[in-house]
């Protein structure tokens, strides 16, 4: 029997996200349970009768059930959903229910680059090029080139994935050479996080930069560098990354670049450039200096958060807590 949908109250496209979010976690569990329980009948009563209280789920329109199953995993979406009912299964079966595809919790599982590849291809070819957000991590290039640029087998075509305004893949093992390759096809972005990936240097934010003229959150939070010296300075610095946000991204309105390499100098050019910034975090950043005019433009921005800094950033003008992604508004109006 299909899991009964555990709401009290009438769910419609418009209900607020909290209720949606409330549907979504109970039909997770609920076919979780189901698809247990069928594991556990005998073979034979699988396929005796039609499977009862299917009906339940006529009052939800296809849309609506693609709204709530984007607010799932879509390893769970994968592996269970689809085994449910026809209804699900039908709604599954359309591009416009993988245009979430959040991996990051089975990313951390599973733990091997060739297989998430290969997972994020094959639900990425799902959206036949719609999927607006991803989550992954540990990615390579090959899951990267195909997220970029996705084969349709029919009508034997290459489309790119233009309508991808978030994307998410920390620790990730994708080069600068793939990214130089395909950026151009990434110009709808809005929200990166590229943190803890070793292989994107200075050339692959630059050219992200360039091509990702919408991009208003950034998060580049690295590992602390290795101490070499024992007065605990850093053993190296880098104003690279620091010159190519500055210098291409200058629309960004948050920027994460917890232990990075540069300096006062690079601090300033970004400041002096993004002059939308109104949240920045550089915690663990050593070679920065709070003093004088780096700290009077860090006072200039509404949240800024930095280690040791004289000013409390527990106070109202400065928080730990990171604010409201800036892309969410603008995915919901797209």
């Amino acid at each position: 029997m299909a899991p009964r949908l555990a709401c009290h109250s009438p769910i419609s496209y418009n209900s607020p996200p909290e209720a949606l979010f409330e549907v979504a976690v109970s039909v997770s569990v609920s076919a979780t349970a189901w698809k247990l329980s069928m594991e556990k009948r005998p073979r034979e009563a699988l396929g005796s009768g039609k499977p009862r209280g299917e009906s339940r789920w006529a009052e939800l329109t296809p849309e609506l059930l693609a709204l709530i199953f984007s607010l799932m995993p879509a390893d769970v979406l994968a592996r269970t959903m689809s085994f449910v009912c026809r209804s699900w299964r039908d709604v599954l079966a359309e591009p416009y229910s993988w245009s979430v595809v959040d991996l990051a919790n089975w990313c951390l599982r599973v733990e091997r680059t060739d297989v998430i590849d290969f997972v994020v291809g094959h639900l990425v070819d799902r959206s036949r090029g719609t999927v607006r957000r991803l989550s992954v991590y540990y990615l390579g290039d090959s899951g990267f080139a195909h997220t970029a640029l996705l084969y349709l087998p029919t009508p034997f075509t290459h489309v790119s994935c233009r309508l991808l305004s978030k994307l998410e893949m920390r620790e990730s093992f994708v080069t600068d050479k793939m990214v130089k390759e395909h950026a151009n096809l990434l110009s709808n972005l809005t929200f990166l996080d590229i943190s803890y990936c070793a292989n994107i240097t200075s050339e692959g934010i630059e050219a992200l930069g360039k091509n990702c003229k919408n991009l208003a959150l950034l998060r580049r939070s690295m590992s602390p560098p290795g101490i070499t010296r024992e007065n605990g300075l850093p053993s190296m610095v880098d104003e690279g990354e620091a010159m190519a946000i500055a210098n291409n991204m200058v629309g960004l309105k948050q920027l994460e670049l917890s232990y990075g390499k540069f300096t006062n100098n690079g601090l300033v050019a970004i400041l002096t450039n993004c002059t939308a910034l109104i949240y920045l975090d550089i915690v663990g950043c050593r070679n920065v200096q709070m003093t004088g005019n780096v700290e009077l433009m860090c006072q200039k921005i509404k949240t800024c958060v930095y280690t040791g800094y004289k000013k409390d950033i527990s106070s109202d003008d400065f928080s730990t807590d990171s604010p409201t992604d800036v892309s969410s508004d603008q995915e919901d109006e797209a």
